[in-house]
């Protein structure tokens, strides 16, 4: 019989794996995660995880001056040409502001640094990719086909607050339509509590069969541990339609 690991109601739990960890993972008491799935996540699947840093600069004769706006984001690896490959993140994780020119820098899993170039944005779906280029073999993820239903296991792999490859476990908890002072969305959007962070902005939401079921985009509610919060997602099947009405093959 497979060993799994079962997690009790708000039992929280921190397993370092490898190069990354299951920070605080908040399960509902159902929740049965295999040990080969965590083993799988935590050494295969993160690879296709990367950090995105933004940096602001404003172009001048002889030089540059150095803008007054810097984040901080996630991506996921979704296609890769022999050494180049191609990451998926938010429009908001790659546009600061209108006044400035913007650089991007993407750090991977064994924190090499390279230069990145955005490919495509969409402002409405607040989608992006970028590319860069290198030496080391990351292994893409897939999109699912469908979205995730209520209930179903969930992960979510990112770089909360600057710290590289986070993975959390947990439910989709419902699907809602997002309204605040802030913004709003005009479909409904995955909420689940695989917790998530700043920083978080345009990491993968994986299923256990390690396909990309949304793009978390949104913190939810009060903190849910630490400064943790339950995490809104940009559902796959919305990816997808984004993809297709601007052309964007993958395969």
């Amino acid at each position: 019989m497979k060993r799994t690991i079962k997690a009790m109601l708000s039992l929280l739990f921190v397993l370092m794996l490898s190069a990354c960890g299951f920070l605080d993972g908040i399960l509902q008491s159902d929740v049965s995660i295999p040990a080969d799935t965590l083993n799988y996540i935590s050494t295969v699947v993160v690879n296709s995880n990367v950090k995105v840093e933004t940096e602001t600069y404003r172009p001048v004769i002889g030089g540059e001056i150095p803008g007054p706006y810097r984040g901080t984001g996630s991506a996921v690896i979704i296609k890769k040409e022999g050494k180049k490959y191609y990451i998926m993140t938010n429009y908001h994780v790659v546009h600061l502001t209108d006044n400035y020119s913007h650089r991007y820098t993407v750090e991977d899993i064994y924190s090499n640094t390279a230069r990145a170039t955005v490919v495509f944005t969409d402002k409405d779906y607040d989608l992006a990719i970028l590319e860069f280029q290198s030496d080391q073999e990351f292994d893409p993820l897939p999109l699912a086909r469908k979205n995730p239903k209520v209930g179903a296991m969930v992960f979510s792999i990112g770089n909360p607050l600057g710290r590289n490859n986070i993975i959390t476990a947990g439910k989709v908890l419902s699907y809602s339509r997002i309204k605040n002072d802030q913004f709003q969305t005009d479909y409904d959007v995955i909420i689940h509590d695989a917790v998530i962070r700043s920083g978080s902005s345009g990491s993968m939401l994986i299923n256990d069969n390690y396909e990309i079921v949304g793009l978390n985009t949104w913190g939810i509610g009060d903190k849910v541990i630490r400064d943790y919060v339950n995490g809104g997602a940009m559902p796959v099947e919305k990816i997808r339609e984004c993809l297709q009405k601007n052309n964007i093959k993958l395969d």
